[in-house]
């Protein structure tokens, strides 16, 4: 693993070569070096007295230097830092220096792009991305999702990797160099990736279930007649399509009327009219001679006893029959999950033990991937990052030579211009790009502050977060050419056929995926595609958690990580065991909306007010210049300081408002359960300002002492490398 720049020892007062000299540089961190979160391994011993005399000399001619960044009278905590210095105390801060070691850093630039890029890419850019934009006028949506990609989501994500890049530390530390109060922040965000953590993991479970069940002769959602089937399950490519069936109910209302002259020809005539109209006689003339058999032989004997109102009664029962279900739909709802065996969630039933058998495995990769930190992630970043990639081109290559790809890809790419005058469209855009780059979660913090202190993290940003947004476009093709040969073979629309969300994904996908040649081959790639989307995000998140525990308590967590994240991993598992039941994807889409779903936008916009107006945005445009050498264009600034706290703003009030449509209309929850996702809610919210009046409280001195030791950040030490500041923790 790579070390940190500037600990070389070309510098110091006791020459090159001296012992000294290297024992200093081998203890003195790079700028805002942190702590440990890596293995570390063994105790630190400090440098003995004459190192920390040289040391403490080099840190007073240092912070002299007026030729050095560091010490411009735009960073007040600078100034305070030079006073301080002044006054003698140098002993104090060679004191608090001591104890420091290397943070790691990624071993190859690479490494770092493909963690960001898999954490950013996950399983809502297949199943949510494709379904909002045509939904929100096709093509016409790309214009509100790139002006709030420029304008919103760009801009926080780029202020997230400055911040971890720059100050090195987790959500935890980083905020006593920005405003001490607001640590809070840290601790909800931590709540939130433990309450994601909980269900994301068990949506991969499913994948992991699907793709054992693909290693079959024939994929076992192919055709009814399993035991899991029930008698409404009925073949996509068996049925009679929605056209014959308004059809065949427009005929029995007509039918009614038609009772008082003729009740039995009228009736044999009009509903083998409907019969013979439709594309059932030509696609499927083997159900249309039956059926029609049927009707001819027995509808006029049948008829012939009835009044009025006994076949009004049974037009309505006929058109008001129960809805069919397809087995790719039946295998999800009644085998994997077993849904029918709970009652919501007030009755869940037990643990399915297949699927906490799923969920299990998922938890030991994520373990596995995460127990030394970015040395095992970086390795495992080139798998899960890239094989989505592979696996969606060839799954493009495949849909666009199915029979009807051109039609769902048209459909797909239409705009819409009318739907531009629609508010909800570019609060949809808004919120879509929002979750989909993941600012707030912590993860981009704990990535970017393993990088060396002079990366390029801009370009980072503006590279990472179009190959996001490219790669949601890119699913749109995948998923629509697959709906469009769907559609043509049901004789169906296009609305008809997909679905937002799980479904289109555990249903929708698998269900084409039967009807195509080799399916079992398609559906093993496709099921390990979202294994992989899901745990790179699976990882962002925990690591965001990992990295600030580490940092902020070194000695007790961050010296024992590899049992730290055994622990921590196995306590989640344990939480999570409720959404294994059989009711247990009611709860997954309670923990969604409840857990990160709100909390999460009112604490990035807390964030973003925390760095943009208390630390101001002059000052991380400072901190910004030192690493690259220039400071950020007045584009960036009016959005940090203006435009990007609106921008979330506005998508947490209107979440507030429809966090109904959020849980989705399929299942009605409990009013208890209601108020029990509030109190989940607020769990990780009241986090911030809980600390706000902690820190008030304990901090010494009269009201107005508090509240300035409260909200002004710790002053940032000059090291004894000239140019470079010290950000890190005592330990």
């Amino acid at each position: 693993m790579g070390t940190e720049p500037g600990t070389t020892n070309s510098s110091g007062s006791g020459g090159s070569g001296s012992r000294g000299a290297k024992k200093r540089d081998s203890w003195h961190t790079a700028p805002g070096t942190n702590g440990t979160s890596g293995d570390g391994g063994g105790r630190d011993e400090p440098p003995d007295s004459s190192d920390t005399a040289a040391l403490a000399s080099s840190t007073k001619e240092a912070a002299s230097n007026g030729s050095s960044a560091t010490t411009k009278a735009t960073h007040p905590a600078t100034t305070e830092t030079a006073q301080i210095l002044q006054s003698g105390k140098e002993r104090n801060l060679v004191v608090a220096l001591t104890g420091e070691r290397r943070r790691e850093t990624w071993s190859q630039k690479a490494e770092f792009l493909l963690a960001v890029i898999g954490f950013a890419v996950d399983l809502g850019n297949v199943w949510r991305f494709p379904y909002i934009c045509y939904q929100n006028g096709g093509g016409a949506f790309l214009i509100p999702y790139c002006i709030m990609l420029l304008f919103g989501g760009l801009p926080l994500f780029y202020m997230e990797l400055a911040l971890g890049q720059f100050h090195r530390c987790g959500c935890l530390s980083i905020w006593k160099r920005i405003c001490p109060a607001l640590k809070g922040v840290g601790y909800a965000i931590c709540l939130i990736d433990i309450y994601m953590g909980m269900y994301y993991n068990t949506i991969i479970g499913w994948a992991v279930y699907y793709l054992f069940a693909s290693f079959s002769y024939e994929l076992p959602w192919t055709k009814c007649g399993n035991p899991w089937n029930t008698e409404n399950c009925s073949p996509v490519t068996g049925r009679i399509n929605t056209t014959t069936l308004t059809s065949t109910t427009t005929t029995a209302a007509t039918l009614m009327s038609s009772m008082a002259t003729d009740a039995a020809s009228a009736g044999v005539t009009l509903v083998a009219s409907a019969l013979g109209n439709s594309t059932m006689a030509t696609m499927h003339p083997h159900y249309y001679h039956n059926e029609r058999h049927l009707l001819s032989s027995t509808l006029p004997s049948m008829l012939s006893n009835l009044t009025t109102s006994t076949v009004a009664t049974v037009a309505e029962v006929v058109s008001e029959g129960p809805a069919l279900a397809s087995p790719a739909r039946e295998f999800f709802e009644r085998q994997v999950l077993e849904q029918y065996k709970s009652n919501g969630l007030d009755f869940m039933g037990p643990v399915k033990p297949s699927l906490a058998l799923c969920v299990f495995g998922v938890f030991v990769l994520v373990y596995f991937s995460l127990w030394k930190g970015v040395r095992s992630a970086g390795k495992v970043v080139w798998v899960t990052a890239l094989a989505p990639y592979v696996v969606l081109l060839i799954l493009l290559a495949r849909g666009v030579t199915l029979p009807g790809a051109a039609e769902g890809i048209r459909y797909y790419l239409t705009p819409q211009w009318d739907k531009l005058n629609n508010s909800r469209v570019w609060i949809d855009a808004a919120s879509q790009i929002f979750f989909s780059l993941g600012p707030g979660f912590g993860t981009l913090l704990a990535l970017s502050s393993y990088n060396k202190f002079n990366n390029n993290c801009y370009r980072d940003a503006l590279l990472t977060s179009s190959i996001n947004c490219l790669t949601s476009f890119l699913a749109g093709f995948v998923i629509f050419s697959v709906l469009g040969y769907m559609a043509q073979v049901q004789n169906k629309s296009i609305e008809e056929v997909g679905l937002e969300g799980p479904g289109l994904v555990f249903i929708v996908y698998p269900e084409a995926i039967a009807m195509m040649k080799g399916s079992v081959f398609w559906s093993i790639i496709f099921f390990l595609m979202l294994i992989t989307l899901g745990l790179d995000s699976t990882f962002g998140g925990l690591e965001a958690m990992i990295t600030a525990l580490c940092d902020e308590y070194p000695r007790t967590i961050g010296r024992r990580r590899e049992l730290f994240v055994l622990i921590l991993l196995g306590l989640i598992y344990i939480c999570a065991l409720p959404t294994m039941t059989y009711g247990g994807v009611y709860l997954v889409n309670f923990l969604n909306v409840y857990g990160p779903g709100l909390a999460i936008l009112f604490v990035v916009f807390v964030e973003a007010a925390g760095v943009f107006w208390f630390y101001g945005v002059e000052n991380f445009s400072a901190d910004i210049e030192q690493m690259l050498g220039k400071k950020p264009s007045l584009f960036w600034r009016i959005c940090w300081k203006y435009i990007s706290p609106t921008f979330l703003f506005c998508i947490l009030i209107f979440s507030l408002l429809g966090y109904e449509e959020m849980l989705g209309e399929e299942y009605e929850y409990p009013e208890w359960s209601v108020a029990a996702g509030w109190a989940l809610t607020l769990s990780s919210v009241l986090c911030i300002p809980t600390y706000v009046i902690y820190k008030f409280l304990k901090s010494p001195g009269n009201c107005k002492d508090r509240l300035r030791r409260t909200f002004k950040p710790e002053p940032l030490i000059p090291t004894a490398i000239p140019g470079q500041l010290y950000t890190g923790t005592a330990v």
